[in-house]
């Protein structure tokens, strides 16, 4: 276990598409996946950091569409500690247009997530941690998995960019449906099932040094 990233009374905001969202509309507005689990887990091991979890994730969210809502939906909740994870959907477009929505080519991307970032670093988040876009499809290698790779790539670049933790969810989920197969890892390829969940949530704790 490498040294904590999170201090007593850290707010700690979790960004992202509906990965993040996981059905956070419900009380306590935690949702059911990575972000609950984490906010579990950190009560039970580590009750005297007294954190304050926030999900702002947004089911069907690009990059624009975070960008479009980023200073309601960060900026002014002066977050401490930030974790992204988005991407998927920027992608997945490629295999079609939903509500509007089209692909955003890798470049787009890749500029979109420095704004975002960079907007954070200026509102003095003192704490960015990016996650890993996971997976479209159910096969490992499909070509829409092997352009998420190309957007994963980008993150852990601009993880050691601008000096932000990376934590390795792609990389969790291929291995998991490698070695074990017979568990559902993903309801459909994408969503996490509670197991796939699960991963996120220790690979996020490994890397903010709970585990």
């Amino acid at each position: 276990m490498g040294t904590c990233v999170l201090k007593a009374g850290d707010r700690i905001l979790f960004q992202g598409d509906s990965i993040t969202d996981a059905g956070r509309g419900l009380p306590p507005g935690l949702g059911g996946g990575y972000v609950a689990i984490v906010r579990g887990l950190l009560r039970a091991l580590r009750p005297d950091l007294r954190v304050d979890v926030v999900n702002r994730g947004v089911g069907g969210d690009r990059t624009p569409e975070l960008l479009a809502r980023w200073q309601s939906d960060c900026l002014d909740l002066k977050p401490d500690v930030l974790s992204l994870m988005i991407g998927v959907n920027d992608v997945w477009r490629l295999a079609g247009e939903w509500n509007g929505q089209k692909h955003i080519p890798l470049a787009d991307y890749r500029a979109n997530c420095v704004r975002l970032i960079e907007q954070a670093l200026a509102a003095r988040i003192r704490q960015l941690i990016l996650i890993s876009p996971t997976t479209i499809t159910p096969e490992n290698v499909s070509p829409l998995n092997d352009l998420v790779g190309q957007y994963d790539e980008t993150i852990r670049e601009l993880a050691r960019q601008f000096g932000a933790i990376h934590v390795p969810a792609r990389d969790a989920i291929l291995s998991a449906r490698t070695d074990l197969p017979e568990v559902c890892w993903t309801s459909d390829g994408c969503h996490p099932s509670t197991a796939g969940h699960a991963l996120i949530a220790a690979a996020w704790l490994r890397e903010a040094g709970v585990l």
